[in-house]
């Protein structure tokens, strides 16, 4: 009779793990990745601006200040992403929340544009990651195609010419461009603008 009762009692105990594994991998893993597959495949592409940014904050916890704006086709990925008021975010971007991504308040990003805060060592014999937060100040303005890369910070007024790939801090109110991106100019710092943006159905139109 012991025997068969430790003999159930194990049995048991394996249910159990069992179990307890399927919720985690249930919880931590199958449902951040069935939120963003909904998030990138269907969301973005075929729902309006309002269901679209009532589920990002809900199921992909997307934190977004009033009248901000993330328009079709972009790619959002971890639960760390951070963006402020009346900052547009365009077309066919790429946000990696994996780490922190922070963008201020009346920032414009342009299409295409990739911003990444997770990264590989390719003088690593394992391939290691590397991982930065990114934060981009108010009133920054990145053009189409550039690439932000892990661990910088775009300054409070700076501009990013279109196809630049920045890979160090950039300072305020200055435009910087090219690949490694580099200092250009100075910026004004007069900048009272609002980038407010919904276009209708999702185009340029206004």
């Amino acid at each position: 009779m012991p025997k068969l009762v430790t003999r159930k009692s194990s049995i048991a105990l394996r249910i159990d793990r069992k179990l307890r594994r399927i919720y985690r991998d249930a919880r931590y893993r199958y449902k951040p990745a069935l939120s963003f597959w909904l998030a990138n495949h269907l969301f973005m592409n075929w729902m309006p601006y309002r269901i679209r940014h009532a589920f990002l904050r809900r199921f992909c916890h997307v934190r977004m200040g009033t009248a901000s704006t993330i328009c079709s086709g972009c790619f959002v990925t971890g639960y760390k992403i951070q963006i402020g008021s009346n900052t547009v975010i365009n077309r066919f971007c790429y946000l990696d929340g994996r780490v922190t991504l922070k963008i201020g308040n009346n920032v414009n990003v342009s299409h295409y544009t990739l911003i990444q805060t997770l990264t590989h060592d390719p003088q690593n014999p394992d391939f290691v990651c590397v991982e930065g937060a990114v934060t981009i100040e108010d009133h920054v303005w990145i053009g189409a195609r550039a690439t932000i890369l892990p661990g910088v910070t775009i300054g409070e007024g700076a501009v990013v010419a279109a196809g630049a790939v920045v890979t160090r801090d950039v300072a305020p109110y200055t435009i910087v461009g090219g690949n490694p991106a580099r200092r250009i100019k100075e910026r004004t710092r007069d900048l009272r603008y609002k980038t407010q943006y919904f276009p209708l159905f999702d185009t340029d139109i206004q």
